[in-house]
């Protein structure tokens, strides 16, 4: 049987979801602010998003919510983004973020009529560098010694796509 795979926007009950997600240790690990918040600091978050270069989304398969994908700064004129995403840990490990990256590129190309993507992550984080890079981003550079996690400093990789590039098959 064949699975579906979707991007959908959030709605009133993902939000509990949505926290949970953020407070798991390795999410917490991968991203620049790793302090656990509240449904309540959540929701307040949410409110001051600006729908015009912010999109947030939930990567779903048959109706079941998988993964939040985030497209921000976006930019119209000159047609580029930053992305970040995550997969719950109960599905980690099943190839489901190949094929959440590639909707989000979709995404950026054909709906946001985007040129260019862009996303940092983590110099640890060689989990996620390897999707990146299966679903065609490539280094830009490095951002030195920004995270500091546990005493320590370390890199982010900045990594970037273009509209142009051929994709991994899905």
């Amino acid at each position: 049987m064949n699975k579906k795979f979707y991007l959908r926007q959030v709605n009133d009950l993902d939000h509990s979801w949505l926290v949970e997600l953020h407070n798991d240790p390795l999410v917490l690990k991968n991203i620049t602010n790793p302090t656990p918040i509240t449904l309540q600091h959540h929701l307040k978050w949410w409110e001051t998003i600006d729908n015009k270069k912010e999109i947030r989304n939930i990567f779903c398969i048959d109706n079941q919510r998988v993964g939040f994908c985030k497209f921000y700064k976006i930019d119209y004129i000159n047609k580029h983004c930053v992305l970040g995403a995550d997969i719950h840990i109960n599905y980690r490990g099943m190839g489901y973020a190949n094929k959440m990256w590639n909707l989000m590129l979709d995404y950026c190309y054909e709906n946001l009529d985007l040129h260019r993507v862009g996303l940092t992550t983590a110099a640890y984080n060689k989990i996620g560098q390897h999707v990146y890079r299966k679903v065609g981003f490539k280094v830009e550079g490095h951002i030195k010694e920004s995270l500091l996690r546990d005493s320590i400093y370390y890199d982010q990789i900045c990594m970037y796509h273009l509209k142009n590039w051929k994709r991994e098959v899905r």
